[in-house]
């Protein structure tokens, strides 16, 4: 696992998620409080990023499984950081969501040849491991970065925030071009081809496969959950609506509890997925991660009023409990479900695979994020949380139905470890 090429992959993804996660706290306040935006515009500030992910995807994946994910990772990482720029000179929520959508672009080929890259680098049996290790960077990075940029806006405000993105994913694309291998070890021929030696799937053909279709779905559904609360966090804390309590630096607190609690477990969690029956696993944790999004607005509105390294914060301790608890369960879906997902790639390309898995999370968070706005509209923002919790759980139970279909795409890679797998997927 300590490759050069997994090594600087890994900081780079832990670093970066710093930096994109920074304005998770911040864009849809910004668009609603200083831009005047609708709730419309609120949705798209946090999730217009998805529309080019959707776009792009279909050619990413296979380019990348063609010419080596490199490439791609560097130039996504680099339009991530003009898109960063673009926000700090916005002077309308229009361009706002226009930047978001051209940090899609860049999402569109980090995302998607990072998994790739790693997927290509685990050994079969092993794919739980590596993916749950390097799952750590990822929701690390992204749980440190609300809480420093909800701590930079409420000191400096919004353009400290975003000035300081810039800098952290140019910083990156710089490290990446120079220190990543071309290559993931022993991949430069294997990637072209089925392993039976044919060419590999045509997009319309993959998206057939039983597979494929259980993979994308899953992650599809799972971010309609995600996309549905994580939006209206930050509105439901700040605003007098939700909790009120005006504090930015709570609401990066509430996203890092949730991901620094998944990232310190999956080094558990992801060995877990290789000795266990991964399609149960990713079930238990979605489903408990449903109940906890779908607690959030009942747990009693008791505030507390701390200080934090000097920064005053108004928490409300039942939700910063629930957020926790979400964390907890996500840590022990995720390593299962990226080793499902590389199992599957092996025989369609990584890159492809994990391309179209990126589409159907770019298509699942759009919606979630629209039709919250939609519920927040009509029923009241606490019904957000409501629909979050109910879409996760329902995507775990629809995941079963269709991986069951998807038998001989999983019997494969952990040979003596794998009949209770098999039983369940067949």
């Amino acid at each position: 696992m300590l490759s050069r090429g997994f090594i600087v992959l890994w900081i780079a993804m832990l670093v970066a998620m710093v930096g994109i996660s920074m304005v998770s706290p911040l864009l849809p306040v910004h668009v609603q409080d200083d831009l005047g935006g609708p709730a419309v515009a609120v949705a798209l500030s946090f999730s217009g990023l998805t529309i080019a992910q959707i776009l792009c995807a279909p050619f990413v994946g296979r380019l990348g499984d063609v010419f080596g994910p490199k490439r791609f990772i560097v130039i996504g990482f680099t339009i991530y950081a003009i898109g960063a720029v673009g926000y700090l000179f916005a002077p309308t929520w229009q361009l706002v969501i226009f930047f978001r959508v051209l940090s899609g672009v860049g999402a569109a080929g980090v995302f998607p040849m990072a998994l790739a890259y790693v997927g290509r680098l685990a050994p079969h049996g092993a794919e739980g491991r590596f993916m749950g290790f390097f799952s750590v960077a990822q929701t690390a990075g992204f749980g440190i970065g609300p809480l420093f940029g909800g701590g930079l806006r409420d000191a400096f405000g919004a353009n400290a925030a975003f000035g300081t993105m810039a800098a952290i994913l140019a910083g990156t694309a710089l490290m990446t071009g120079v220190l990543l291998p071309a290559e993931p070890r022993g991949v430069s021929a294997a990637r072209r081809t089925e392993p039976d030696g044919s060419a590999l799937p045509g997009f319309w053909t993959l998206i057939r496969r039983p597979g494929v279709q259980a993979a994308t779905l899953l992650v599809l559904l799972v971010s309609m959950g995600w996309g549905s609360a994580s939006v209206w966090l930050a509105v439901y804390v700040i605003d007098p609506a939700g909790l009120g309590t005006n504090s930015a630096l709570f609401v990066g607190m509430l996203l890092a509890s949730r991901a620094l609690i998944n990232a310190a477990f999956q080094p558990l969690t992801g060995p877990l997925a290789d000795r266990s029956n991964r399609v149960v696993l990713v079930v238990i944790g979605l489903c408990a991660s449903g109940a906890a999004q779908f607690s959030v607005p009942l747990w009693p509105r008791w505030l507390v009023d701390a200080s934090i390294l000097g920064a005053a914060v108004t928490m409300a301790p039942w939700v910063l409990l629930a957020l926790i608890l979400a964390g907890l369960a996500e840590s022990l879906a995720t390593p299962a479900q990226q080793a499902i997902f590389v199992q599957i790639g092996r025989r369609t390309g990584m890159g492809a695979l994990m391309s179209i898995n990126s589409m159907g999370n770019a298509i699942g968070f759009l919606l979630g994020s629209l039709l919250g706005a939609f519920t927040k509209d009509a029923f009241g923002i606490a019904s957000v949380f409501f629909q979050a919790g109910i879409i996760t759980i329902g995507g775990a139970f629809i995941f079963v139905l269709l991986v069951r279909r998807a038998g001989d795409e999983l019997r494969d890679d952990r040979r003596e470890a794998t009949p209770v797998l098999e039983r369940a997927a067949g």
